[in-house]
């Protein structure tokens, strides 16, 4: 079995000399790991995966704590977006980035207010980079009682 919390512990470590590989190892170990608290490997797409796991009755301790691994991931993606040195590279970032916070709000179903302010920053994104991902932030809006605002 994987051993994500020492994985976790050494590229902590390894943020004082080397934050650029640290923090983007760092993202995607915790997006791995919250895959893998969900029962998903690591491939496919993790908003569709999302969904189809809390559809089918996930238990909330497994998603409490996938939640706490997403967000660490986004938390992640944000400073590796704001290394971006050009339009592309930022955008291509936040998409990452609406993923993360769409996937989180899909675990959110006992916290309806939170799950719906990320819902809405990622239905709201200015550039409309989650298009790609409306069926899936209408299904969730459905799900939390309606419209969003």
């Amino acid at each position: 079995m994987r051993d994500f919390a020492g994985e976790a512990a050494e590229l902590e470590a390894l943020k004082a000399t080397q934050r650029d590989v640290a923090v983007a190892r760092l993202r995607a170990l915790h997006e791995v790991w919250a895959r893998a608290v969900l029962g998903l490997d690591a491939q496919g797409e993790l908003v569709a995966r999302t969904r189809a796991v809390v559809e089918a009755g996930l238990d909330p301790s497994r998603a409490s704590e996938a939640i706490d691994h997403l967000a660490a991931a986004e938390q992640h993606q944000w400073e590796i977006g704001s290394w971006s040195s050009g339009a592309g590279e930022g955008l291509a970032s936040m998409l990452e980035v609406r993923t993360l916070q769409l996937a989180r709000a899909w675990l959110l179903p006992t916290h309806e207010r939170h799950a719906r302010e990320l819902l809405e920053a990622v239905a709201d994104d200015p550039n409309r980079i989650a298009e790609r991902l409306r069926p899936h932030i209408d299904a969730l809006a459905a799900r939390l009682g309606g419209r969003l605002r």
